[in-house]
């Protein structure tokens, strides 16, 4: 699979391609697009970092993830920079991640004051409350159905949500995450719910590559077989798609 990383150290450059005329739809046309808008060395790096640390969660390296999300924070905190708030963002999603998997309290508190630190200097309205409502999930079974509701929200009202590639690339994006909450925190029904109505837009999951195993995985997940579970457990970790391949079994 061929993943591009464009590095931009111009700000001229930076700024011309993060107009909004052409970036969603630039990314949309990759096979797994990554694009680093940077105006300054700090905020290059760190975007950079956060490359990384995306590429370690999908294949199961979570505490590795960690790490290099902690080192992209501090740097993007030190170019004062609006993008500063992502790296925080997702160091909250891991380490929600971290507590639910080793039932981790303090981890899990860890999680909610750093996304209370948020306020919506990038990431927008949406994306700040699923953050929230996937954090939610490990306690509040009622964040289930408002999740659900969210996601409808979103995809209707693309604009609560920021997909110029440095959160999500596309609606899809933010679909796929809600769904990968629901089925992780044992909220099948309300994924397959979900899933039954985004089964209606199939092309919305076929943008580029790491989205479309997402979705495989999510349909794999509520609907396949324990046969075909298993068998896409091995091709997803053949291709390095290890949480596609826990959430699919």
């Amino acid at each position: 699979m061929l993943r591009r990383t464009l590095l931009l150290g111009s700000p001229a450059l930076a700024l011309a391609l993060t107009g909004t005329e052409t970036t969603a739809q630039d990314a949309d046309a990759c096979d797994d697009p990554t694009v680093v808008l940077a105006l300054d060395q700090d905020e290059c790096q760190a975007r950079l970092l956060m490359r990384a640390a995306t590429l370690a969660e999908r294949s199961g390296r979570l505490v590795e993830a960690l790490r290099l999300t902690q080192a992209a924070s501090e740097l993007a905190r030190r170019s004062a920079s609006p993008y500063a708030e992502v790296p925080v963002a997702y160091l909250a999603v891991l380490c929600g991640e971290y507590a639910r998997q080793h039932h981790d309290a303090p981890m899990l508190e860890t999680a909610h004051s750093l996304a209370r630190k948020l306020r919506g200097t990038l990431l927008h309205d949406g994306d700040l409350a699923q953050l929230r409502l996937q954090l939610a999930l490990l306690t509040r079974p009622s964040a289930a159905a408002e999740l659900a509701r969210l996601t409808l929200d979103v995809w209707w009202r693309p604009e609560l949500m920021l997909n110029d590639g440095t959160w999500h690339w596309a609606r899809g994006g933010f679909v796929v995450k809600s769904l990968e909450a629901l089925i992780l925190n044992g909220y099948l029904e309300q994924a397959r719910e979900l899933a039954d109505y985004f089964a209606r837009h199939p092309q919305t999951f076929t943008t580029y590559e790491a989205l479309r195993w997402e979705w495989a995985a999510i349909r794999t997940r509520l609907y396949g077989s324990l046969a075909e579970r298993r068998a896409f457990r091995c091709q997803a970790c053949c291709r390095g798609y290890v949480r596609q391949a826990v959430i699919a079994l």
